[in-house]
């Protein structure tokens, strides 16, 4: 599984090119030959290894495109979706349109979790951790929340 964690600040050039962080761009290089694919979801830039996504797209395919709902869910998500491949330096190339979309300009954060990769515009992120933390407050915090197998004896700890 292609899997880095982290918070790394990175720039954007002018043409819209983020250097992916060595270690992030060393493991995706074994996935796919390097391609990201990029969407916009919730005020950021989401990406997932070509091979994830081919598997999200085979489950959105059992949505029907004429129920209401399905088909504001593919238009958001799906549709604006692009395929990016590191150049010879490192570096993607975020979509116009996607950028526009997420609001990134010359500095972002690139968060890396779950197998999944995340760019933000560094206050928008701000916020929205600040949203997290209330609704975790509002909602109990973690309790009940199973992050691990309850029969996972710990030892890799």
């Amino acid at each position: 599984m292609f899997q880095i964690r982290g918070q790394f600040d990175v720039k954007m050039d002018v043409k819209g090119r983020i250097a992916l962080p060595v270690r992030l761009r060393d493991r995706l290089v074994n996935h796919d030959a390097g391609a990201l694919v990029l969407t916009h979801y919730d005020g950021c830039i989401q990406g997932y290894t070509a091979a994830r996504w081919r598997k999200m797209e085979r489950r959105f395919l059992g949505v029907s495109p004429f129920e209401r709902r399905n088909r504001a869910f593919l238009l958001a998500f799906v549709a604006g979706a692009a395929e990016v491949v590191p150049d010879a330096a490192g570096r993607i190339n975020v979509p116009p349109g996607l950028r526009r979309q997420a609001g990134l300009e010359k500095h972002c954060v690139l968060l890396s979790y779950m197998g999944a990769i995340e760019i933000w515009d560094p206050a928008r992120l701000q916020v929205k951790q600040a949203q997290a933390h209330d609704i975790l407050d509002e909602t109990g915090g973690l309790e009940g929340f199973m992050a691990w197998d309850p029969d996972d004896d710990g030892e890799d700890l």
